[in-house]
Parts: C-alpha cells; sequence; structure tokens
C-alpha cells in the first residue's frame, strides 16, 4: 500500500496522525511478516534479534535485563533464550552473586549469526533511506526519534 500524500489538516484533529499511526505499524507489522518467512535455517528472526541484539558491548546480561531491552516479558524472554540456547546462540548459567538470576552470554556462534542479522538489517534500512529524499531523511530522523521518545514516556 503507498502512503497518502499528506493534505492540509487542524493541527488538533487526530484523525490524520491516527490514521497515518495506523499505516506505519501495519506497514511494519507487514514487514515483519515478510521477514519471518525470509528467515533462514540457522539465522535469526526478527523477534530473536531484538532480544539479543541488546548485549551490545556486553559479555553478560541477566534474563531480566534481555527480556527489558529485548521490550518482552521474562518469561517470554526465558522461552525465546531456552530455544536460542538449543541452537547453540545463547549460554545461560545461575549467577554465584544471586541464585535467583540466571546470566546469559553470546556464544562466538550467537555473536557470528547477530553479525549476520546486522548486516540483513543494516540493508533493509538502506533501501528504505535511499527511498527518501534529502529533506525527508533529515525530517524522518528527527520525527522518529521524538515519536521514540513520545513513546517511552507512555
Amino acid at each position: 500500500m503507498a502512503p497518502q500524500p499528506l493534505a492540509p489538516t487542524d493541527a488538533t484533529d487526530i484523525s490524520g496522525f491516527a490514521a497515518a499511526w495506523n499505516d506505519f505499524f501495519g506497514s511494519v507489522r507487514r514487514a515483519r511478516g515478510r521477514a519471518a518467512r525470509e528467515t533462514r535455517p540457522g539465522s535469526l528472526t526478527l523477534s530473536q534479534f531484538q532480544l539479543i541484539v541488546a548485549f551490545g558491548d556486553q559479555p553478560e546480561m541477566t534474563v531480566g535485563d534481555v527480556a527489558l531491552a529485548g521490550g518482552v516479558a521474562a518469561p517470554t524472554a526465558t522461552r525465546m533464550l531456552a530455544t536460542l540456547e538449543r541452537e547453540g546462540i545463547v549460554n545461560r548459567k545461575p549467577s554465584e552473586a544471586d541464585r535467583r538470576q540466571v546470566l546469559v552470554t553470546l556464544t562466538p556462534k550467537g555473536e557470528e549469526v547477530l553479525a549476520e542479522k546486522r548486516k540483513v538489517v543494516a540493508q533493509k534500512q538502506r533501501q528504505v533511506f535511499s527511498m527518501l529524499s534529502e529533506a525527508e531523511r533529515v525530517q524522518a530522523e528527527h520525527i522518529l526519534r521524538r515519536l521514540a521518545g513520545a513513546i517511552e514516556e507512555l
């Protein structure tokens, strides 16, 4: 579905914003669905990627921290991490400092598949970026950051 051209609206009328919001998130859901169908055996799904990309430069994280960074509930993170552990992507072990916590580390294989998925995601970002004019690129960065901050405040 192609984006609709912008029409002048009353700044207090939310209907245009709501329609654009729905269009945007609908597009995101459909893109996630396409990404799921494109996932090759041995690679990360988008959900798995979003869960473990939080590691960044950290050598290990608690399951709770992984869940929080990945935007999922702790039980969901636990299930996802169990799958990733069976696939040799992460290791889990009880914390020596706090037996209630489980620490998660990426394996060398995990680091490899994470790096590969980062390349795929970066390519998709470049494709979208290239579809925008220079002015739209500046606006998009500003608006995306502003929306992210506003959504975090909810």
